[in-house]
């Protein structure tokens, strides 16, 4: 299976079975680089603060940045405000670029630094996210008083980080599809033979002796794997990508509190995105497939021939992402703007929300 999305020459190290998840990873990146960009551009985190007085505009000056002067001034609400917006505009694009790069290194067989990469946005980036969605009086609160202490110690540990994943969750639309204990256990776990907390610390450290993920006599770590193994590919990618999603959905909710507008757009994601998560990792038939032959059904008539088009699973994931829908009889491939069409249906019921 393949999306078509990127160029073949880029894929040529992977497996070709893993083509499409491989697609589909760089896909969510690629869309949270895009509402990240769009965010920056309208000003989505900007504050408009009104001078009371001739006070305020003294301390204004006195100020070292925005937020010592709504500190100075009481304005404690606002500052709390403009600290999250501040943390979110500077943390997400970080996250991007080491998510981005672990992307990239899977591309050339790189497994050590790939997963050194995925390592401080998956777990460090994602608990923060998690955490200013879940609370994010508290995440001001420790970020102010004493970050080293609260962040880098043993209060933000491995169970309070499933903890926050979890509340996190319950604030988020579209978090249907996310467990916390499953991303505790991809994330954290390292009795999980399957999950990435022991690559994370393989990849990152020589020696390891963690119970579970300890160095092998006669070793170390990674330094003797054969790069044309398979078995990483064939493990990883389904991880990654339900990483992934749950990122995104932590992103749109940050956003949403900045009124950066979500409906339409969450709507989508949550119909496409995880559509093509379904039919790419899942087994037996996809609900998202299912839904588009029975809802869309009036749109879903090829052009050229006039044949009734049915989704099939084979082809469902290049239509998820790419919105190319193509002929089961005779092959010619045309848009359907579900994108537009979810935008239209979100203006015509203002409260509408994805299913």
């Amino acid at each position: 299976m393949r999306v078509g999305i990127i160029d073949t020459e880029r894929l040529s190290e992977i497996p070709k079975r893993q083509w499409a998840a491989h697609e589909f990873c760089f896909h969510i990146h690629d869309l949270m680089v895009h509402l990240t960009r769009v965010a920056e551009e309208i000003g989505a985190g900007h504050l408009e603060i009104q001078l009371r007085n001739e006070a305020d505009l003294e301390a204004l000056k006195a100020a070292t940045n925005p937020i010592d002067f709504l500190a100075a001034t009481g304005r404690s609400k606002e500052e709390r405000r403009l600290m999250v917006n501040h943390v979110c505009a500077a943390l997400l694009p970080d996250i991007l670029h080491f998510i981005h790069g672990g992307l990239a290194a899977l591309e050339k067989r790189k497994f050590t630094l790939a997963f050194s990469l995925f390592r401080k946005p998956f777990k460090e980036g994602l608990p923060l996210l998690a955490l200013m969605c879940a609370d994010e009086t508290k995440f001001f609160q420790n970020l102010k008083a004493d970050p080293r202490k609260y962040f880098d110690g043993q209060e933000f540990n491995a169970p309070a980080k499933k903890a926050v994943i979890a509340a996190a969750i319950e604030k988020c639309d579209g978090m249907d599809f996310a467990k916390a204990d499953t991303l505790y256990s991809i994330l954290f776990d390292y009795r999980n033979e399957f999950g990435l907390a022991g690559l994370f610390d393989k990849a990152t450290h020589l020696f390891t002796r963690r119970t579970g993920n300890a160095t092998e006599d006669y070793n170390i770590n990674f330094i003797f794997k054969d790069p044309r193994d398979n078995d990483i590919y064939e493990s990883c990618y389904q991880h990654i990508a339900y990483v992934l999603l749950f990122i995104h959905l932590l992103q749109i909710e940050l956003l949403s509190r900045m009124d950066f507008p979500k409906n339409s757009y969450l709507d989508h994601l949550t119909r496409t995105s995880v559509g093509a998560f379904e039919v790419i990792f899942g087994t037996g038939r996809s609900r998202m497939v299912q839904f588009f032959n029975r809802e869309f059904r009036e749109f879903m008539e090829c052009p050229v021939c006039g044949e009734q088009i049915n989704l099939r699973k084979s082809t469902a994931a290049k239509f998820f992402l790419t919105e190319m829908l193509t002929c089961n009889r005779c092959g010619h491939a045309h848009q359907l703007p579900v994108s537009w069409i979810f935008s239209r249906a979100s203006e015509d019921d203002p409260q509408s929300s994805s299913t």
